[in-house]
């Protein structure tokens, strides 16, 4: 189970499978992440994660926007899978950000409040790059 350095790893073109919300916390399955070969955890190597959940703990607030021009994001049409594909997922302090597309549009992005993470990895392999 991965706990830290949410920085060392990178959900650029995952995708969602699915979202659970129960007891002050968000699991999202997901498909295709990368873990870096400088998290403590990783042994040295680069590994894609094939499978796995990204559990949100201690979720104190959740926003999802949908943009359908340029200039102001709007209240999200399907605030309960806000994005199935993630082109973008940053941690600062207490706040998750993802961004990404939702059904192949663009552009949808969703804030969860939370103050902490749990990474559990169902399948992962060696990355060739």
């Amino acid at each position: 189970m991965i706990h830290s350095h949410f920085d060392k790893l990178s959900f650029h073109d995952a995708s969602i499978e699915k979202i659970v919300r129960a007891d002050g916390s968000i699991v999202i399955e997901f498909k295709g992440a990368f873990l870096s070969s400088e998290h403590p955890e990783s042994n040295g190597s680069n590994w894609v994660i094939e499978e796995g959940l990204l559990t949100l703990t201690g979720v104190t607030s959740e926003k999802a926007l949908f943009w359908y021009d340029d200039k102001e994001g709007k209240a999200h049409p399907s605030p309960d899978l806000p994005l199935d594909e993630i082109m973008e997922l940053k941690h600062s302090d207490s706040m998750f950000s993802f961004a990404g597309f939702l059904e192949k549009e663009p552009w949808a992005e969703w804030f969860v409040g939370a103050t902490g993470f749990n990474l559990s990895i169902t399948a992962k392999s060696i990355s060739s790059s």
